[in-house]
């Protein structure tokens, strides 16, 4: 299966790094260009930590096995969290990140206590359609996620009123050039897609799969391969890879094959068989979906790093800890991302930016 993948350019359009780890985020990396990836955009979640937007960067200025592009994120569950977000994102922009990642995931939602329709967020998303930046963005979750026993079954928005928010914001914003991730979780509804594409002419998607996405593309697989051909131009691969999970090569894979491959295959992902029927697409479709379209979203050439910022961005960051390293923002944060609460000095971030400034100042 790897030498037939090695005969197509694959581009993945949906990767994370987590936590901040040089050697895991490598070891990811090396495990997907084995599975004949070429390219990988990195998804900066600085909910994670307030340096997780400089590791992408750093990463992309140094990891030279495949083309890195990095999409940063706005703060969350920091100090950072203060600043506006058009202010925030003119800094990623300015720092060469080539994209800008957003996350409104029902739990996030709640926590901002705002929707991405807020007159909060239109300063951002104006400049952001003004500069012409792609942007990808986690709007809602899967439809089952919502039922009784899963998480968001009590005490969250229902979907409908989130994805009602998403459209808001399209209205208002109609040039933003949006990928929405995981197929904006559609995979139930066609026909909402389809209106969708054809009312946002700026709207992408892409395929990264909560993997039972991919069994409810299987209950019409003439529609949806029908709707696939259609937007072809405007659909991208992505797995959701990150440096923490064991099967980033078999999620590769199955996203991959999910494309390509015709009929009944089955991969093993998060510890069990998934067997699927792919869409069996060929040549230009196949390429575009699985490669070109990745740089006709995100443009041809990367941004190179801003050394001279990224250094004022690193030492602010130990600087900040050192004067005060109580951060009511990250306490805060840890009853929405427990792992916070591992590192309460942060020094993940802090560690690493001491390193960052020593290797980018050579």
């Amino acid at each position: 299966m790897i030498a037939e993948k090695r005969e197509r350019r694959i581009a993945d359009s949906h990767v994370h790094t987590r936590f901040i780890n040089r050697e895991k985020t490598e070891k990811m990396l090396g495990d997907l260009k084995e599975t004949g990836v070429t390219n990988v955009s990195l998804l900066a979640l600085p909910y994670r930590g307030a340096a997780e937007n400089l590791f992408g960067l750093y990463m992309k200025h140094t990891y030279k096995e495949l083309g890195v592009r990095n999409f940063g994120g706005i703060h969350v569950t920091d100090r950072y969290a203060a600043i506006a977000p058009d202010v925030q994102v003119r800094a990623l922009l300015d720092l060469g990140c080539d994209g800008i990642k957003l996350m409104f995931s029902p739990d996030l939602r709640k926590y901002y206590g705002r929707g991405i329709d807020d007159p909060y967020y239109d300063a951002m998303f104006s400049l952001l359609e003004d500069e012409g930046t792609p942007v990808n963005i986690h709007v809602l979750d899967p439809d089952y996620y919502f039922t009784p026993g899963w998480p968001w079954a009590e005490g969250f928005l229902p979907k409908k009123v989130m994805h009602e928010e998403a459209l808001r914001m399209l209205d208002k914003h109609p040039r933003l050039r949006v990928c929405f991730a995981h197929f904006m979780f559609l995979e139930n509804d066609p026909d909402e897609a389809e209106r969708i594409m054809e009312k946002y002419p700026n709207v992408w998607l892409d395929t990264t799969p909560h993997v039972m996405m991919y069994y409810d593309f299987n209950k019409d697989m003439e529609r949806w391969g029908a709707f696939f051909n259609k937007y072809q131009d405007r659909i991208l691969l992505g797995t959701d890879c990150n440096a923490n999970k064991k099967c980033n090569r078999e999620l590769e894979r199955l996203a991959y094959r999910m494309i390509v491959e015709k009929g009944e295959f089955t991969e093993k992902c998060y510890g069990k068989d998934e067997t699927v029927c792919g869409f069996g697409f060929s040549g230009e479709v196949a390429d575009k979906i699985c490669y070109r379209n990745h740089f006709s979203f995100i443009g041809k050439e990367a941004k190179p790093l801003n050394k001279e910022l990224f250094l004022k961005c690193c030492q602010r960051i130990i600087d900040d800890l050192d004067r005060e390293p109580y951060d009511e923002y990250y306490v805060r944060g840890g009853e929405l991302i427990p792992d916070l609460k591992k590192d309460p000095e942060q020094r993940i971030a802090y560690d690493f930016c001491k390193m960052a400034i020593a290797e980018i100042s050579k």
